[in-house]
C-alpha cells in the first residue's frame, strides 16, 4: 500500500464523530479565518484578484465573502483565500508549517456550497483535511519549508485536496487520486513573501484542492505513489534529508492532530516568527517598566527558518513590513501590541519606527540541530540591552493563541469585530459570529454563506488606511 493510499483509507472511511475539543478547535479556525477574510478584503491584491474573478464568466453558486454575486466555487475558493491570507493574521499549523485553515475553510465552503453540504459535514471535513497536513508534512518537514517551498501552497493544497474528497464522499479510490492530482498542482516559493503572490499561494491552494477532487470524482486518475515514489513529491520536494513516511502516519486521527497539537491562532497581524519574541518584550516590558529611548539596543535568537522568514530589515511597504523583525519591534517599542492599522503605506513610513529599526538584531539556531528534531521548538529569546547598562533577557516556547496559551473567548471576539469593523456593523458582525459558533446545526451551507454577501457596505481604501 502507498503513502497515498493509506490516507485515502484512512480519510475516506474515518469516523465522524469528533471529540468536543476537536470540534472546538474546528469552529474557531472557521470563525478566525472568517474574520480574516474580511479584513483582508480590503487589501489591495486582494482585490485585484477578485476583480480577475469578475471579469470573467463565473456565475456559480460559490460565495465571495463581502460580495453580492456568486460563482464559481474554485473562483470563490481563490478570492477568499486571497483574502483569508492577505493581512498574514489567519492562524498557522505548527505541524506542518503553515496557515492550514485560509486554504482549508475557503475550499471546503465553497465546495460545500455547491454540494449541499451541512455545517457539520464542514466541519468534519476541516479536521480530515487538517489531519492529512499533519500527514503528508511528516515526511517532509522542515526540510521542505527550509528548503525554500512555501508549505501554505504546497502541503496545503494537498491536505485541502483530501478534505475536499472527503465533503464529496469519495470513496478510498477516488479519494487517492484526489491526493495523487493535489500532488501536481502543488506549489509556491517563499521568494514570494512579501508581495502579492504570497497571499495568492493560499487561494491558489484552495482552488486546486477543489479541481483535483473534482477531478478525482470524474474519473481522472494519477500515480498512486506520487509522494514517495521516484521523482515524485519526497524526492523533489522535500529539501535535504526529509525523514519520509513511516510509522508517523500509522496512527492517524487517534486523537486528531487538531486536538492534540491545536493551531497557533494569531495575535498580531504580522509574520508568526515575530509572535514569540513579541509575546516575551511584552511580559519583559511590564515586569521591567522601560520606554523606548531608554533602549540601546535589542537582539533576538529565533529559529533558522523563522529567520528567512523575516527577510525585510528595511521595509518600504505594508506587506514588507509583516516580515520584518525590525519594524514589528519599532512598533513594540513605540505603541504596544501591533494591530491593523499599523499596517498600511502611511505607516511604514513614519519616522517614529523608522528610526528604531536599527535597534534589533536577528540571529538564529543552527539548522542541522533543528532538522534532527522536527517537533523540537526551541524558544525565541529576546535580550534587551538599556542604555544605563542592564540587560534584560525574557524568552517563549509558544506564543499566545496555542493551545498552552490559549485566547479567551473574549480575545477571539476582540479580533473578530477588529476585523470586521471596516465592513460590517456591531449588530451584523454580532449575529455573523453566533452564527459561526453554531454552524454544526446548520443543515445547508447556503443558508449560513448567505450571511456573507452583505456586498459593498465598507470602505475598501485599505491602501489608503482603512484600519487607522
Amino acid at each position: 500500500m502507498t503513502v497515498i493510499e493509506h490516507l485515502a483509507k484512512w480519510g475516506s472511511e474515518a469516523p465522524f464523530e469528533h471529540s468536543r475539543a476537536a470540534r472546538d478547535v474546528a469552529r474557531h479556525a472557521v470563525e478566525d479565518v472568517i474574520a480574516c477574510i474580511i479584513a483582508g478584503s480590503n487589501d489591495l491584491g486582494a482585490s485585484n484578484v477578485r476583480k480577475m474573478v469578475y471579469a470573467s464568466d463565473s456565475a456559480g453558486p460559490g460565495t465571495v465573502v463581502g460580495e453580492e454575486k456568486a460563482v464559481l466555487p474554485q473562483l470563490a475558493a481563490l478570492a477568499n483565500g486571497t483574502a483569508g491570507h492577505a493581512l498574514d493574521y489567519d492562524d498557522t499549523f505548527l505541524p506542518g508549517v503553515n496557515h492550514a485553515s485560509s486554504v482549508l475553510v475557503s475550499a471546503l465552503m465553497a465546495l460545500g456550497e455547491q454540494a449541499g453540504s451541512s455545517g457539520a459535514e464542514l466541519i468534519d471535513a476541516y479536521l480530515v483535511g487538517l489531519e492529512l497536513q499533519f500527514a503528508v508534512g511528516s515526511g517532509v518537514m522542515r526540510s521542505h519549508y527550509d528548503f525554500g517551498w512555501h508549505s501554505t501552497s504546497t502541503i496545503g493544497c494537498i491536505g485541502a485536496a483530501g478534505a475536499c474528497a472527503r465533503l464529496l464522499k469519495l470513496d478510498a479510490r477516488r479519494f487517492a487520486h484526489a491526493l495523487s492530482l493535489g500532488t501536481s498542482m502543488a506549489s509556491g516559493c517563499k521568494v514570494q513573501f512579501g508581495s502579492m503572490a504570497k497571499p495568492l499561494h493560499a487561494g491558489l491552494a484552495a482552488q486546486h484542492a477543489i479541481e483535483a477532487a473534482q477531478l478525482a470524482a470524474a474519473g481522472v486518475e494519477g500515480r498512486l505513489n506520487a509522494l514517495e515514489g521516484g521523482m515524485g513529491f519526497l524526492e523533489l520536494f522535500g529539501g535535504k534529508g526529509p525523514a519520509g513516511w513511516g510509522k508517523n502516519i500509522e496512527k492517524l486521527g487517534a486523537p486528531m492532530t487538531a486536538e492534540s497539537r491545536g493551531l497557533m491562532f494569531k495575535r498580531y497581524p504580522c509574520c508568526a516568527s515575530t509572535h514569540r519574541v513579541l509575546d516575551a518584550f511584552f511580559e519583559l516590558r511590564a515586569q521591567e517598566k522601560f520606554e523606548a529611548d531608554e533602549v540601546e539596543s535589542i537582539n533576538t535568537l529565533i529559529g533558522y527558518g523563522n529567520s528567512r522568514n523575516l527577510m525585510y530589515t528595511n521595509p518600504v511597504s505594508e506587506m514588507e513590513a509583516r516580515f520584518s523583525m525590525q519594524y514589528c519591534m519599532a512598533v513594540a517599542l513605540v505603541d504596544g501590541a501591533p494591530k491593523l492599522s499599523h499596517f498600511t503605506p502611511q505607516s511604514v513610513k513614519q519616522e517614529k519606527y523608522r528610526r528604531l529599526f536599527g535597534l534589533t538584531t536577528v540571529s538564529c539556531y543552527d539548522p542541522a540541530e533543528e532538522q534532527k528534531n522536527v517537533d523540537l521548538m526551541r524558544p525565541h529569546v529576546i535580550t534587551v540591552k538599556l542604555k544605563n547598562g542592564r540587560s534584560l533577557e525574557r524568552s517563549r516556547d509558544l506564543p499566545v493563541g496555542t493551545l498552552k496559551y490559549p485566547f479567551s473567548l473574549d480575545d477571539r471576539k476582540a479580533k473578530f469585530d477588529d476585523c470586521c469593523k471596516s465592513r460590517l456593523d456591531k449588530v451584523s458582525s454580532d449575529r455573523l459570529f453566533e452564527a459561526i459558533n453554531n454552524i454544526e446545526s446548520e443543515g445547508h451551507l447556503s443558508r449560513f454563506t448567505g450571511l456573507l454577501r452583505f456586498g459593498a457596505k465598507a470602505n475598501h481604501a485599505f491602501r489608503t488606511s482603512s484600519f487607522a
